[in-house]
């Protein structure tokens, strides 16, 4: 049987890929709308690793891990001038 759910009103993890874009379509990409989506995302990230009573070391890991890759990006117009060279740095 049929499901009568309306695409707008599935999550994105339950779309199929034919109902796509009715999916997209049905979206609102305002600056309001995505302000609220980034700080849902904040919210729901807080509230699985950083507000639990037992937490484990996946926030240091993951605040590791964003900072290597920040300082990767900061430095990478220096580093790819000498990515190709073997003497003389």
């Amino acid at each position: 049987m049929a499901d009568k759910t309306a695409v707008s009103e599935l999550r994105l993890s339950e779309v199929k890929l034919g109902q796509l874009p009715r999916w997209l379509a049905s979206c609102s990409f305002s600056p309001f709308s995505m302000w609220g989506a980034v700080i849902r995302g904040k919210n729901r990230y807080y509230h699985k690793y950083v507000n639990v009573r037992k937490t484990g070391v996946a926030p240091v890991g993951q605040f590791v891990a964003v900072c290597i890759i920040v300082s990767y990006i900061w430095r990478y117009k220096g580093e790819k001038h000498h990515r190709l060279r073997k003497h003389h740095w």
